[in-house]
């Protein structure tokens, strides 16, 4: 099987995590990551659009990200004055593409612009900095009004944001927001006519009030008006999505639909928001069991995959009143970690997502499967990032697994998602940060490159670190390299190099 891919940007979470998936019968074709962009700067659209002309022909699935065809990656898409007919006219290659291979599973996604809650432009326009929480609150304030449910105390703060917002930047800010909900609703044409199998349209850092919730109601206007229900899914996500329609290339020429289990950590786990999202867990794990051409069951014995979900009741950090509460009352551990081990003496695939904390793993959840020697038992793990982000991987992994059977390439991802999520994301980034940056005159946004000295500091403290808690994980790893792929702390590129098993 023959897979071309164009993922949504250069970091390693949408260009490298999809070959570094438990092996499968494909082959996966990118293209060369020179075509790909740099944070800000565009990818090549022209030259990304004549690689795929000469790489469609015997694909027997194409995966596109949109949002890198049109405006060069996810965060030139937030940053970009091309004009719509401009962007129209890149898109209308995958009406080519279809034409050149009519045979090919032909799967798209592309995101809902985001409206962060505060005033940082690392990735989004440079007056970010100076009005960017009062532009998401503009949104917030907007949308409310429209439902009329705007508080008094509100509107005396909507009539504050106005008058901090300078016009011209609430001018390209929402024109940007029109140009891409119009060119999304241009794309979506390609579902509805058939070029067309598969289309997802991820919520970046959604929220239940604001600007993309309002371009949601938009766009799911349009997929009710043509009842489209069962051949798109729009929910929160960004940086997995890629993986997941990997999962379902391979399920669907494989003629597999994985039937997965749920377990939850809390039975309030499943209604809880997490950050960054605008819908209750579960409706979001439906749509990632569907997106990726799973049929979610509800017993386990019918169950080819279990899905172990770590959340409390709420999402705290540590110290904060409401952790003891969500996460020590409220959710139980011992019966999780009994369950996954009672799921793997049935012969069950096993995958965790957790996504009991933002951006990093649960400690506390990994030393007891340490503890308890289940760590490389599971065939897939993920909490890195947004929990949207933690379930697509980890999901992705479950599948592949499955149908794969390739346990070296499942151990070496698990020592990956191990050493990024726990180790780098649960503790050396802090550290990092805290200790190591101050004194050479950096900060959280700002390395010095992608391999300098806190690249090296990074992997001095990864290894110590991990060889310290996790020895088991350590012993297998013979190496570890270190790249800043965007010259900040908020993300890593962890390579491991792997002893033979």
């Amino acid at each position: 099987m023959k897979i071309v891919m164009l993922p949504l940007d250069e970091r390693p979470c949408n260009f490298d995590y999809p070959k570094m998936m438990p092996a499968a019968d494909y082959a996966l074709v990118l293209p060369p990551k020179a075509y790909m962009g740099d944070k800000k700067a565009p990818a090549d659209t022209a030259r990304l659009a004549q690689w795929l002309e000469e790489n469609i022909e015997g694909a027997d699935a194409c995966i596109l990200s949109l949002d890198t065809l049109a405006y060069g990656g996810i965060v030139p898409s937030r940053l970009h004055h091309i004009p719509l007919e401009t962007l129209k006219a890149r898109v209308d290659l995958v009406r080519r593409l279809r034409a050149r291979n009519p045979h090919m599973k032909l799967y798209l996604f592309q995101l809902i612009l985001r409206c962060p809650d505060y005033s940082l432009s690392d990735e989004e326009p440079d007056y970010y900095d100076l009005c960017g929480a009062e532009l998401h609150l503009y949104g917030r304030y907007t949308h409310k009004e429209k439902l009329g449910i705007l508080t008094e105390e509100e509107t005396k703060d909507f009539a504050r944001v106005k008058a901090a917002i300078p016009q011209e930047a609430l001018c390209d800010y929402l024109g940007r927001r029109e140009t891409n909900l119009n060119l999304l609703l241009y794309s979506l044409e390609m579902i509805r006519d058939g070029t067309a199998d598969f289309f997802i349209v991820p919520q970046d850092d959604a929220a239940v009030y604001g600007f993309t919730s309002m371009d949601q109601i938009t766009v799911r206007s349009y997929l009710k008006e043509h009842t489209l229900h069962m051949r798109t899914a729009m929910y929160p996500s960004a940086d997995d999505t890629g993986l997941i329609l990997l999962g379902r290339a391979v399920a669907e020429h494989e003629g597999v639909r994985p039937k997965i289990f749920v377990h939850y950590a809390s039975t309030k786990a499943e209604g809880c928001i997490p950050w960054f999202e605008d819908r209750p867990l579960g409706e979001t794990v439906k749509y990632h069991i569907l997106a990726v051409h799973g049929q979610q069951v509800y017993s386990l014995p019918e169950a080819d995959i279990v899905l172990a979900v770590n959340m409390g009741s709420g999402m705290w950090h540590a110290g904060q009143s409401g952790y003891v509460t969500a996460y020590d009352i409220e959710r139980n551990l011992a019966e999780f970690v009994q369950f996954i081990k009672y799921a793997l003496a049935c012969g069950k695939t096993v995958a965790v997502g957790d996504v009991a904390t933002c951006n990093g793993s649960d400690g506390e959840l990994l030393r007891i499967l340490r503890d308890e020697g289940l760590l490389l038992k599971l065939h897939a793990y993920a909490g890195w990032n947004t929990s949207s982000n933690t379930l697509g991987t980890c999901i992705c992994q479950a599948v592949l697994a499955l149908i794969g059977k390739d346990e070296g390439g499942r151990i070496s991802f698990l020592l990956h998602r191990y050493y990024e999520d726990m180790g780098y994301m649960g503790f050396v980034k802090g550290d990092v940060t805290e200790h190591f940056l101050p004194p050479l005159g950096l900060d959280y946004f700002h390395a010095d490159g992608k391999c300098g000295k806190v690249a090296a500091r990074v992997r001095e403290g990864l290894i110590a670190y991990m060889g310290a808690e996790f020895p088991e994980l350590s012993a297998l790893v013979e190496d570890v390299h270190i790249e800043m792929p965007w010259r900040r702390m908020f993300e890593a590129d962890v390579k491991l190099s792997v002893k033979k098993l």
